[in-house]
């Protein structure tokens, strides 16, 4: 197994990075479009070729869940096959999360097929602790040989319900 070596950017240049993220989660889900500007934003700082910096992870998972929750899956599939294919690429196999944001975005997109499959590929990279912080779904998914698609989509909608309800309660308080 291959280990990447990250490399740190110019001090400055990462701090402006991380106070952009920073910047942008406060603000989310208050003004979501500016918390995608401020995303975008310190994404774009990360310089080429971007999947090398150790700030990269971060930031580019943090944005991925903004541009879902604003609805540009689109976007976020794009940024996250750049992730996979220069992972794989240089066999790095051993970071499941964005085959799990992957999945994330393609329910997003109602597609649980292809969702599964990249669940199945998270688990066979970190097991059962690539999911410790993910819902329970995720984990049965990637564990199941077949999937009742409606039941997922049913599942998934109802924890997407779920995490705005307590954002808003969070908001409110």
């Amino acid at each position: 197994m291959n280990i990447r070596m990250y490399h740190d950017l110019e001090a400055q240049l990462e701090e402006e990075i991380w106070a952009l993220g920073e910047e942008a989660a406060h603000i989310l889900p208050l003004d979501s479009n500016l918390a995608e500007e401020k995303a975008q934003k310190a994404w774009d700082l990360i310089p080429e070729p971007k999947h090398t910096w150790g700030i990269t992870g971060v930031t580019l998972h943090q944005y991925v869940q903004i541009l879902n929750y604003n609805g540009h899956t689109q976007r976020s599939v794009e940024l996250l096959n750049e992730e996979i294919l220069d992972l794989e690429g240089a066999g790095y196999l051993i970071h499941a999360e964005p085959y799990i944001q992957m999945a994330e975005t393609l329910l997003h997109q109602s597609k649980p097929g292809l969702a599964h499959k990249y669940l199945k590929k998270a688990y066979s990279i970190g097991g059962a602790r690539a999911f410790r912080d993910q819902p329970k779904l995720y984990l049965e998914m990637a564990k199941s040989k077949a999937l009742d698609e409606q039941d997922v989509l049913l599942q998934f909608a109802a924890l997407d319900v779920n995490a705005k309800l307590l954002s808003d309660l969070k908001d409110n308080q």
